[in-house]
């Protein structure tokens, strides 16, 4: 028997996966592995279970029988895929074939469900389940704006599955775990656009930082007086959500999501890293994918590795000024369409930290190209909160999707 329907807010970003389940927030790199030799493989012992449920994302060795997975091979996940030596399934951040197109969109999202179900099963009845685990979702994804105008309703179709369920095996124990997952409610949103959602629930603390943000751009005193929920509450905004294989310009007027206004621009920080791999591979660095570089600049380095480490930011640093004109310079076609109107414009995304260095001031000129007297805060939001803006506010949408739901129809691609 399946239990109360999960609630899931999944947002499958070209970096790292944010998944909201319940409300448990979860984090992990958008990689895989595919394993093609699974003849010594060794089971889990019975007393090593409660362990590995512990890190059951790092850990987990599975299958998929769906739709929205083609490929029939085993798959490694987070911490064990990144140290196999194997050949990394990741996002192509310069590749024309969009997330809906490609396996790996399906194979985190079941994943990421399956491993929060089994391990939600083990901590309740600290056993495996004797049969198949059964799993009701209403679940709430997101596509980059311009794949979300071609491919939505497609994208939407396969988690909906007619009806069918999606099954998920893991191979890590004596005998195969299955799990079972049946979409009743699904949900397909713009990025950026869930972002927005997520900006207009923001909490207190949350608010204020938005509102610091503003401010300490405005040294002469211009938005004394302004609060948080001001400018969250702004009726036409621009927000700038910068992830690794996208940048989606999500225009809000009148407080509804302007979809003809809105775009996408098909490069992300994934470039940056990805034009810093090209060089440093050149010279000789072993680094095999852009999650290996990234994993290294984002750590601390020892006194082993200070001096390797210092001439790999001033790479990438070069490729960030680089990568930071082509986005101004996208900014100002977007405006030059939208700026008449707009008031706030937010930035924000797993990108968003490691440019502003180089980006704000670029977007503080172009918007300045458009009047002095133009009073237009740029509020510019640390990656470590905003990276979960856009999986909030796909949580919120999955919370309403049953009680919006009208008769027979359970499906919905985007709320006008």
């Amino acid at each position: 028997m399946a239990g109360q329907p999960i609630v899931a807010g999944l947002d499958l970003g070209n970096g790292y996966v944010k998944a909201n389940i319940n409300g448990l927030v979860r984090v992990f790199p958008s990689i895989a592995v595919k394993q093609f030799n699974t003849a010594h493989h060794t089971p889990i012992a019975e007393d090593e279970v409660g362990t590995f449920m512990k890190d059951i994302i790092n850990q987990m060795d599975v299958s998929f029988s769906s739709p929205l997975v083609r490929s029939t091979e085993r798959r490694l996940f987070g911490e064990r895929a990144l140290k196999s030596g194997l050949n990394l399934e990741e996002f192509d951040v310069f590749a024309r074939i969009g997330k809906s197109e490609v396996d790996l969109s399906g194979v985190l999202a079941l994943a990421t469900i399956a491993a929060d179900r089994l391990q939600d099963y083990y901590e309740k009845n600290e056993k495996l389940p004797a049969s198949k685990l059964k799993v009701k979702a209403d679940m709430a994804t997101a596509l980059p704006i311009g794949e979300y105008k071609r491919h939505a309703k497609a994208y939407l179709q396969k988690y909906v599955n007619d009806g069918a369920p999606h099954i998920v095996t893991f191979h890590n124990f004596e005998r195969p775990v299955h799990v079972e997952i049946m979409f009743e409610h699904a949900y397909v949103a713009n990025e950026g656009e869930s972002a927005q959602y997520g900006l207009m629930l923001a909490k207190d603390a949350f608010l204020e930082m938005i509102r610091r943000e503003a401010v300490k751009r405005f040294p002469n005193g211009e938005l004394d007086g302004i609060t948080g929920k001001d400018l969250v509450s702004a009726k036409n905004t621009l927000g700038i959500d910068i992830g690794e294989g996208t940048i989606d310009f999500a225009v809000f007027s009148n407080g509804r999501f302007n979809a003809d206004a809105s775009s996408t621009m098909i490069q992300g920080y994934g470039s940056v890293l990805e034009s810093t791999l090209s060089k440093l591979q050149e010279e000789g660095y072993p680094y095999k994918s852009r999650k290996e570089l990234s994993e290294f600049l984002h750590n601390e380095p020892s006194p082993f590795t200070k001096r390797k480490w210092t001439h790999v930011k001033e790479v990438n640093q070069s490729e960030e000024n680089r990568f930071g004109d082509v986005v101004s310079g996208e900014t100002s076609k977007v405006f030059s369409r939208v700026g008449g109107f707009i008031e706030v414009i937010f930035v924000f995304g797993g990108g968003a930290t490691p440019l502003e260095w180089s980006l704000f001031e670029k977007l503080q000129s172009r918007v300045a190209e458009f009047g002095d007297d133009n009073l237009l805060p740029i509020v510019y939001l640390d990656s470590d909160f905003s990276r979960f803006l856009n999986v909030q506010g796909l949580y919120q949408v999955a919370q309403r999707l049953r009680q919006t739901a009208s008769g027979s129809k359970k499906q919905t691609v985007k709320a006008k």
